[in-house]
């Protein structure tokens, strides 16, 4: 007696074989993608307390303001050469970071 099977019919037979045989096989816990599948609870962080983001927030700051501190100092020296004559390529692209810096620093200030 011959059975005839579809194609899809054999393909969900031949994988629903070979997907066990496999995962036996490897010594490594199959990983699924995108999500932790452990049984294990999950541990939440801890949320930051108020003075640890002050601290941060106050050190970007600082940051912010030596970086701004060190290209106005660089942009004086090349506003220097200028009027000697000579143009440094960098003086527009350093005028530009310093316009962002400054704009960071008022966005910081204000929280």
């Amino acid at each position: 007696m011959e059975v005839h099977l579809s194609a899809a019919r054999l393909v969900l037979l031949v994988s629903l074989l070979t997907v066990p045989a496999l995962t036996q096989q490897s010594s490594m816990p199959l990983q699924l993608p995108g999500r932790n599948w452990s049984l294990a609870p999950a541990i939440r962080p801890e949320p930051p307390r108020e003075s640890d983001l002050r601290a941060v927030r106050l050190e970007s700051i600082h940051q912010h303001a030596q970086e701004l501190a060190a290209l106005s100092s660089s942009v004086q020296l090349d506003l220097q050469q200028l009027q000697k004559g000579m143009l440094f390529k960098d003086l527009a692209e350093n005028l530009k970071k310093m316009e962002k810096l400054s704009k960071k620093l008022r966005q910081e200030m204000g929280q």
